[in-house]
């Protein structure tokens, strides 16, 4: 079972301005209350960010990652090399104990998985619970299962249709207010023609710009919204969260990790530094969304057909890269493999890799250290032949399973 709240996150929304940040918020690495997601404007685009928040108590270290359901692979990416480093990262899902989501589940029909792949397809980002790791061997379920979560709301005298109809009111109220700010004027978001946008190639940028400025709106109604944090939908589950922690620390962890959504974790980090002696040491941002103006490859067919065959060469390389550092012991090279090295290097006598060691566009393929983690990862410098631009195409090394996926 799915996230119940999330199937009545309201469209409207989406024409909301995003939220104005308190001045009380910090991203500071010592001052609470923290800021855990931002979204930062530079010029025609700019970037939606989540936080990763470092707290210690003796010898104890807890990190709290803010969740964004759809991001970018690179996000994830990070995401799951750093969970690899926590010797328990709890994780949020209600469903039934040690419930744990693959990419080939079964989900029914569903409206809200529906919203979800629309949007990840028509802005090329990734679905959170088809890329992250879940049953990676440290990961440990911190949230209510579907009947503790009914079973908390009657408590309460709450129901998915009263927090559906809180929502709605709350979102109106925000647009009342952001009209307001802009002396009755309809906001930017619901003035775009994305029929007009996307057949100019402009729709997936005004897209990412229009969602990324208001998902921590977003996110926050999704979960309940102000009042939700006194309630099930936040206070629940944090609590319920907060009760799996203490039983991790208590059989031994010392190093944790806790993947939430970031609606959550205001609340999460008072009852860690002000009840449970937590005091906060570390604070960093991830850049979940990247809203770069960047031309959409899908109106140039040829180019659409280069790029799909640079992915799948390097999908075959990295693939090399694995196996070639594994029996290389690359800990002792200096150097790093090229990919003529791979295509050069034999296992009883058959290439290791037989593909193309030159992109679509005449550049040679990359083999590269990533900054986190042991894994290799392969790069094209795509059709404008230029290290870290936006076209680039990169694949990491396939996992090969354990808990640091090495």
């Amino acid at each position: 079972m799915r996230h119940p709240c999330r199937a009545f996150a309201p469209l409207f929304v989406l024409a909301a301005a995003a939220a104005t940040q308190a001045p009380s918020l910090s991203d500071a690495p010592d001052k609470t209350p923290s800021d855990f997601a931002r979204f930062v404007k530079e010029g025609d685009g700019g970037h939606f960010d989540t936080a990763i928040t470092t707290y210690k108590k003796g010898d104890v270290e807890l990190i709290l990652f803010g969740a964004v359901h759809i991001a970018d692979q690179a996000c994830y990416d990070t995401l799951n090399d750093r969970f690899g480093h926590c010797d328990a990262l709890l994780y949020e899902l209600v469903g039934p104990a040690d419930y744990r989501p693959t990419k080939d589940r079964e989900e029914g029909f569903n409206p809200l998985s529906l919203l979800q792949k629309g949007l990840k397809t028509s802005m090329e980002l990734s679905f959170q619970l088809d890329v992250i790791d879940y049953a990676a061997a440290n990961f440990v379920h911190a949230d209510m299962t579907p009947e503790e979560f009914q079973q908390s709301m009657d408590e309460r005298g709450e129901s998915l249709l009263s927090v559906m109809m809180d929502m709605m009111m709350q979102g109106m109220q925000m647009q009342r207010e952001q009209q307001d700010r802009e002396d009755g004027s309809a906001s930017a978001g619901a003035n775009l023609d994305l029929v007009k946008a996307f057949r100019s190639g402009e729709g997936r940028h005004l897209l990412r710009m229009t969602f990324a400025s208001q998902l921590e709106q977003i996110e926050l109604l999704a979960a309940g919204g102000k009042k939700g944090e006194g309630g099930t939908l936040i206070q629940g589950r944090n609590e319920k969260c907060l009760e799996v922690l203490a039983r991790e620390i208590a059989s031994g962890k010392k190093k944790l990790g806790i993947y939430y959504g970031a609606a959550h974790l205001p609340h999460m980090e008072q009852r860690l530094t002000k009840d449970l002696g937590f005091q906060k040491v570390n604070h960093e941002w991830l850049v979940a969304w990247d809203c770069k103006r960047r031309p959409d490859v899908k109106y140039d067919r040829a180019l659409v057909k280069q790029r799909q065959q640079g992915k799948e060469e390097l999908a075959a390389l990295a693939l090399a890269a694995r196996d070639y550092r594994r029996d290389a012991q690359v800990a002792k090279i200096e150097t790093i493999a090229t990919a003529h090295d791979l295509a050069a290097s034999k296992v009883d006598g058959v290439p290791r890799y037989a593909g193309n060691v030159k992109d679509p566009w005449g550049n040679d393929y990359q083999v590269e250290r990533r900054k986190n983690g042991v894994r290799w990862q392969v790069r094209s410098l795509g059709q404008d032949g230029v290290k870290e631009t936006d076209d680039d195409l990169v694949v990491q090394e396939p996992r090969s399973g354990g808990l640091f996926g090495r």
